[in-house]
C-alpha cells in the first residue's frame, strides 16, 4: 500500500490533515513535503488524523520529529489523532508519545491549541 496526506479541513485555525497507508523510508518525503508548504503558509498549528495510518517506520517517526521542531521555532505545533493501537503502542514503546501529543479525536486535538 502505498501512503497519501490530504488536507481535510481547517477548524479554528488548525490545519487537519488525514495520512493513509504507510508511512515508511519511501513514502516519507511526502508527508514532508506537504508540512513544509503549510509551514511555508504560515499554518503552523497542524493536527495528524492517523486514523487510516497501517504503518509508520523509523524513517516516518523521525520525520515526525524533525518537523515537530521546526513547527515549534515557528510558534505552532503537530498533533496527533485517532491513533491505531499498534501505532500508538509503538509511539509509547519508544517515547514518542512524551515528544508529540494525541488524542482520541480530531475535535479534541484542535480544541488543544486553545489551552496551550
Amino acid at each position: 500500500m502505498s501512503f497519501a496526506v490530504s488536507r481535510a479541513k481547517v477548524e479554528n485555525g488548525v490545519q487537519v490533515l488525514t495520512m493513509t497507508g504507510q508511512l515508511d523510508a519511501h513514502s516519507y518525503y511526502i508527508l514532508k513535503d506537504e508540512l513544509n508548504t503549510l509551514l511555508e503558509e504560515s499554518n503552523t498549528s497542524v493536527v495528524l488524523d492517523c486514523h487510516e495510518l497501517e504503518y509508520i517506520s523509523s524513517a516516518g517517526l523521525g520525520v515526525l520529529k524533525q518537523m515537530r521542531k521546526e513547527f515549534e521555532t515557528k510558534g505552532g505545533d503537530i498533533r496527533l489523532t485517532r491513533l491505531p493501537v499498534k501505532i500508538a503502542n509503538i509511539l509509547d514503546l519508544l517515547g514518542f508519545s512524551k515528544i508529540i501529543k494525541s488524542f482520541k479525536s480530531n475535535e479534541e486535538g484542535v480544541a488543544s491549541y486553545n489551552n496551550d
